[in-house]
């Protein structure tokens, strides 16, 4: 086989995985949309993405066709007929492109369905055909009366953190060597898991300081964990990257943040933060809820979506591990990355590309 034939082979079974992976992801959204009783409506929202989406009036029906994300793909088609329980009371729509008659705007307007037009981050761009606002009244209305409760945002913050300190504990079972801050923090995450299970904290400030207690023993204990760095006679990188010690932008000329990474791993870190950040805000308005209405964090009047930093926190050991699995099982090099002329450190695409694998094998 001559090196263009292979090279096309190669391309063909990149292909194949692509939409063999596609169509996984298709199959287990579709398994988790739960089945609707005869009599109840239709409350999973419908979700569309890709080129070509089309939407308009059939003989007095929405008829919808989805975008095309990969190939080979049949194109799946909804109709729904005026005042069917099958409905959808939302029909999200995630970057994408495509048509929408004017026939269909009227159409949901009539039937009291919104349909709300996020960017590729999740943000909202409109909302068409019920309300100019995206989120559900009565599930604001629960956020609202949760927040003034303190006894309720506990009790919401309670298992996010569990499932978070669980998170930790297998991260720390499985890439982190023996040695005295991996003990430190296993002690730590065990006992304040204990404590959550026996005598639950009063107040969220309380909860939040437990949690930012076990986040710091953790990641004093990634200092232990070498990363191997190749190629350093062509591509020399600064000393303090050979080990991690902070998830502060420490070489910062103003004051320290987790924002405008200089270490390799932080950049790593923030952009998987970055992907959950993204996945959690398209749920989080898909399930009708409001992003800026925090429970455990914010107040809703700081303008950022601090309840999907609420619901993000069981999700990010997941992303942690990604990147202690890179780790572990891989030597970098500094073209890995790309480099700004004030030392901002940013993820480059392949790796990227391979963080995402990660998570996605893990999840799968």
């Amino acid at each position: 086989m001559n090196a263009q034939a292979k090279s096309l082979a190669e391309s063909e079974a990149i292909e194949d995985d692509w939409a063999a992976r596609c169509r996984f992801w298709l199959s287990e959204y579709e398994a988790s949309v739960p089945k609707r009783k005869r009599r109840e409506r239709q409350t999973h929202p419908l979700i569309l993405t890709g080129n070509g989406i089309s939407m308009r009036v059939d003989r007095g029906a929405l008829l919808i066709r989805d975008g095309l994300t990969h190939y080979p793909q049949d194109v799946r088609e909804h109709r729904f007929f005026p005042g069917g329980l099958e409905n959808p009371q939302r029909i999200i729509m995630v970057d994408g492109n495509g048509q929408i008659t004017l026939d269909a705007i009227d159409w949901l307007a009539e039937q009291e369905t919104a349909l709300i037009r996020l960017r590729w981050d999740g943000r909202v761009v409109s909302v068409v055909g019920q309300r100019s606002y995206s989120a559900d009244p009565d599930k604001v209305a629960w956020q609202v009366a949760t927040r003034k409760d303190e006894a309720a945002r506990v009790a919401f913050g309670v298992p996010l953190i569990r499932k978070k300190l669980e998170g930790t504990l297998a991260n720390l079972a499985e890439f982190f060597p023996a040695s005295r801050p991996k003990e430190r923090a296993v002690r730590t995450a065990e006992a304040i898991l204990y404590e959550l299970e026996t005598s639950p904290p009063a107040t969220t400030r309380e909860l939040l300081g437990l949690e930012g207690k076990a986040a710091a023993a953790y990641f004093a204990a990634w200092s232990t964990i070498p990363i191997r760095w190749k190629n350093l006679d062509k591509y020399p990188v600064p000393e303090d990257w050979l080990t991690f010690t902070s998830r502060s932008a420490l070489r910062a000329k103003k004051v320290p943040t987790n924002r405008r990474a200089t270490h390799p791993v932080n950049a790593m870190l923030n952009y998987l933060y970055g992907m959950l950040e993204i996945r959690t805000r398209i749920q989080v308005i898909a399930d009708g809820n409001d992003p800026r209405r925090g429970i455990l964090h914010g107040g809703g009047a700081s303008g950022r979506d601090t309840y999907v930093f609420d619901l993000m926190e069981a999700g990010r050991p997941l992303a942690e591990l990604a990147v202690l699995n890179l780790i572990q099982n891989h030597s970098l090099t500094a073209t890995d990355f790309t480099f700004s002329s004030t030392g901002v450190c940013r993820t480059g695409t392949e790796l990227a590309r391979s963080l995402c694998s990660i998570v996605l094998d893990r999840k799968g």
